[in-house]
C-alpha cells in the first residue's frame, strides 16, 4: 500500500496568528519535551530524513512548521518545550499565539504528544496535555513514546501502564524511528482523522 506521507511538504514556518494557512482540512499537531524524538519520528512517518531538521542541540525550532500530507491534511510541527535554554522571554512570546490557535482553530482535530519512552509524561507533558484540553476540549490526545528500541519489552509495558494511568487513555502508541517499529500503526491513526 502506498504511503501518501511520502509527498509530504513544508509550506511554512509560522510565528504569528495573522500568517496560518487557511483554516481548512484537517490539522493535527505535533508536540513534545525537546529531544522527546519528535522530528524523527515524523521523517520516519514520512520516509524522508530530511524533511524535519533534527538537531543535537534541542530546542532550535523556533516555528510552529506546518507540512502538507495531502489537499485536506496537514501536520503543525511545534517547537519543543521543556527544555532549560528556552527562555522564559520566548515563551511568553509563543503564550498569545498558541491561545489563539488552540481556541479558535476549526481544523485543528487532534494533538500528538511525543515522549521518550526512557521518560513518560514528565510535568511539562501533563502541563501541555492539561493546556490542550483546557483550550480544545474537543481535540483528541494520541500520546506516542519514542525511541523503544532504547528499552526492553517489559520496559516498554511499564511504560505503557504507567501512561494509562496517569492519563486515563489508551490513545498510546510505542515506536522507533531508528527500526520503524510502531510507525504504520502511528500513520494510519493520522489517517484516520482525514
Amino acid at each position: 500500500m502506498k504511503n501518501i506521507f511520502r509527498e509530504t511538504k513544508f509550506i511554512r514556518g509560522v510565528t504569528a496568528f495573522k500568517s496560518l494557512p487557511p483554516d481548512e482540512g484537517v490539522e493535527i499537531i505535533l508536540a513534545g519535551r525537546s529531544n522527546a524524538g519528535k522530528s524523527s519520528a515524523l521523517n520516519a512517518i514520512c520516509e524522508n530524513p530530511k524533511l524535519a531538521r533534527i538537531s543535537k542541540t534541542p530546542g532550535r525550532t523556533t516555528e510552529a512548521n506546518f507540512f502538507e500530507v495531502c489537499k485536506d491534511l496537514k501536520l503543525v510541527d511545534l517547537p519543543g518545550y521543556g527544555y532549560a535554554k528556552s527562555t522564559k522571554k520566548r515563551i511568553d512570546a509563543w503564550a498569545p499565539f498558541l491561545d489563539d490557535y488552540f481556541a479558535s482553530r476549526n481544523s485543528l482535530k487532534a494533538a500528538v504528544l511525543f515522549m521518550d519512552i526512557r521518560h513518560p509524561f514528565k510535568e511539562s507533558d501533563r502541563d501541555f496535555s492539561n493546556y490542550c484540553s483546557s483550550l480544545a476540549p474537543s481535540l483528541e490526545l494520541i500520546f506516542v513514546l519514542t525511541k523503544a528500541d532504547k528499552v526492553k519489552k517489559n520496559e516498554q509495558n511499564k511504560a505503557i501502564y504507567f501512561l494509562e494511568n496517569e492519563t486515563g487513555s489508551k490513545n498510546i502508541f510505542v515506536v522507533s524511528s531508528l527500526k520503524s517499529t510502531g510507525i504504520d500503526k502511528l500513520r494510519g491513526k493520522l489517517l484516520s482523522f482525514k
